[in-house]
């Protein structure tokens, strides 16, 4: 689970331009900060900076903001992974075939990650 705060979206819903957010913040938050934060999700912020960013919203507003109402919960792909119970193995019949002077040629299979791992702690895996 990924926890990201998604001003782009509170401001989209509320009617507010992220423009009219850097005059509210203007001296407090550098401008590129709230574009940046109203382009795209983040997922590390400046707790001052959120608490500037709230008091300024509920200026615009007029009403309380709730932090949890900036905030989505996206499943993370490291969960995803773990969550996958089979590793993915090579399968040399699909590996692309690049052409040499004209000729095809065939990039062969190697080890495994975790024989290469293996392999550098001084042991052999199958």
């Amino acid at each position: 689970m990924t926890l990201r705060l998604n001003l782009g979206n509170y401001l989209q819903q509320h009617g507010i331009t992220a423009y009219r957010l850097v005059k509210e913040v203007e001296g407090r938050v550098a401008p590129n900060t709230v574009y940046s934060l109203a382009r795209r999700p983040a997922q590390r912020i400046d707790l001052k900076t959120v608490g500037v960013l709230m008091k300024a919203l509920e200026g615009l507003i007029g009403e309380k903001v709730e932090f949890s109402e900036m905030l989505e919960d996206k499943p993370s792909a490291l969960n995803h992974l773990q969550a996958s119970a089979e590793t993915p193995i090579y399968d040399p019949s699909k590996a692309k075939k690049f052409r040499y002077s004209g000729k095809a040629v065939t990039i062969e299979g190697g080890p495994t990650v975790e024989q290469i791992i293996a392999e550098g702690r001084g042991r052999q895996l199958p």
